[in-house]
């Protein structure tokens, strides 16, 4: 208990922001800062006859990144503030970090862990956020123009393309072309693979080429679309982890 009195007696005390509340809000804190762990790279692995060990190819996936958040919680209803919580965190969203309010965690399930109840009114309650491997720079996920986004000074980062016009376009990323048709609006979103009008309708049927060749590499791109359409580029930027 003197620990958690010390906790809200610290004006600097750690929090974490989750769609768009944060755990002060509910008047918890977090018993210890938070345990990352996954994001584990795979490979494509080759066994060779007599040969001591196997071949490691090029990485062909990653696994999900953890984040495990241990609660503390003071209410007098305790419970009920448990069950309030559970709301709070359920679904997909994004999670912020305290002490590093320019990133954030792409959220794709959240896990409870076990319930500690120390006192009546007392008790810590574990959370582990099951998360994109990726640290997505929240100044990234604005609007910009081309030329803002020719130079990434981050990591590899998968962009979302918002087009209008009318007509066939051909979009080129470091010369890989993409055509599509466009209908006054296209988003051409390469992290989830999907093509799509403004009013959510799918059109990945609309597009030809591949998703992969329009992520914007490291350091120097090239980008250019066709004369007469309009883009907006999500760059997505952010850090691998």
């Amino acid at each position: 208990m003197r620990e958690l009195l010390e906790m809200i007696k610290n004006d600097s005390r750690f929090s974490v922001q989750y769609k768009d509340r944060t755990s002060d809000s509910f008047g918890i804190f977090l018993y210890d800062y938070p345990e990352f762990s996954g994001a584990e790279k795979n490979y494509d692995d080759q066994s060779v006859a007599g040969r001591l060990g196997s071949l490691i190819g090029k990485d062909i996936s990653k696994g999900n990144l953890e984040i495990t958040c241990t609660f503390s919680v003071l209410h007098p209803s305790f419970m009920a503030e448990i069950r309030e919580i559970k709301r709070w965190l359920s679904g997909t969203g994004k999670l912020i970090l305290s002490d590093s309010p320019d990133v954030y965690y792409a959220v794709q399930k959240v896990n409870y862990g076990s319930i500690e109840r120390e006192l009546r009114n007392y008790g810590r309650f574990a959370s582990t956020f099951v998360c994109t491997p990726f640290e997505y720079l929240v100044e990234g996920k604005r609007e910009c123009e081309i030329r803002e986004v020719l130079f990434n000074p981050y990591c590899v980062c998968h962009p979302i393309y918002r087009i209008t016009g009318e007509g066939v376009c051909t979009l080129q990323v470091n010369g890989n072309a993409m055509s599509a048709n466009i209908g006054q609006n296209l988003t051409i979103d390469t992290e989830r693979m999907m093509a799509y009008r403004s009013n959510g309708e799918l059109q990945n049927t609309s597009i030809t080429g591949d998703y992969e060749n329009m992520y914007l590499k490291e350091g120097e791109n090239e980008i250019t679309i066709t004369d007469g359409f309009d883009m907006k580029i999500v760059p997505n930027w952010g850090y691998d982890v």
